[in-house]
């Protein structure tokens, strides 16, 4: 597993070489979420399933255990939601403990979009669902793990720029953070050259290419 990240919007690419200490080579890519300061939001480029499950199950046992107070909101896409679960359970995390009292919440993001609750279109249901989040849980941060690739089976990449755009809008951001995650050919089939180094730019230098 490789991994890059992305400079301030220009062409040149920085390269992540994890930890050669690390036995695992997803280590290296956990440590660079877990660096990513609260307020702020990455764009994860992946290539395939596995890749994924190791991204996703490395980060969330060392959130959980380095910050007891998160809620862990994944939404998940070529996953299933009893997957998520079953590859968080192989890392010793207490999945059904840490979901009944709202620890790790996790949802099908097809799903959780086509919910009529929310009176709002459907990419910007998922920022009303953090909010609501954020807004309930005060002394909590919530870190949301989501799979933008949905919006390319449902064709809203135009709304998903603009959402993009304006997440940081009427969040608390100091209790928040979000991990964009999308595949890569759903990424390169959703936006042309300008619209791809528009929504790059939004993450500035956090981006993971992997």
């Amino acid at each position: 597993m490789s991994a890059q990240v992305n400079g301030d919007g220009d062409n040149d690419t920085q390269h992540f070489k994890p930890d050669q200490s690390h036995t695992d080579p997803s280590d290296g890519i956990t440590e660079q979420l877990l660096k990513i300061p609260m307020g702020h939001h990455c764009l994860v480029l992946y290539s395939d399933i596995e890749t994924l499950r190791n991204i996703y199950a490395n980060y969330a046992k060392r959130q959980m255990e380095e910050q007891h107070k998160s809620i862990l909101f994944f939404l998940s896409y070529y996953d299933t939601t009893d997957n998520v679960r079953y590859y968080l359970d192989r890392k010793d995390i207490q999945v059904k403990e840490l979901e009944r009292d709202g620890s790790i919440i996790i949802l099908d993001i097809a799903k959780a979009i086509n919910n009529r609750y929310f009176e709002v279109p459907d990419v910007e249901r998922l920022r009303e669902l953090t909010k609501k989040l954020v807004n309930q849980f005060e002394d909590r941060t919530v870190i949301v793990i989501a799979d933008m690739s949905v919006f390319h089976h449902i064709k809203r990449a135009s709304q998903l720029l603009d959402y993009e755009k304006d997440l940081h809008k009427d969040l608390k951001v100091e209790r928040w953070k979000e991990i964009c995650l999308y595949h890569r050919n759903d990424f390169k089939a959703m936006f042309t050259k300008e619209e791809s180094d528009e929504l790059l730019g939004y993450h500035k230098d956090k981006v993971i290419i992997v």
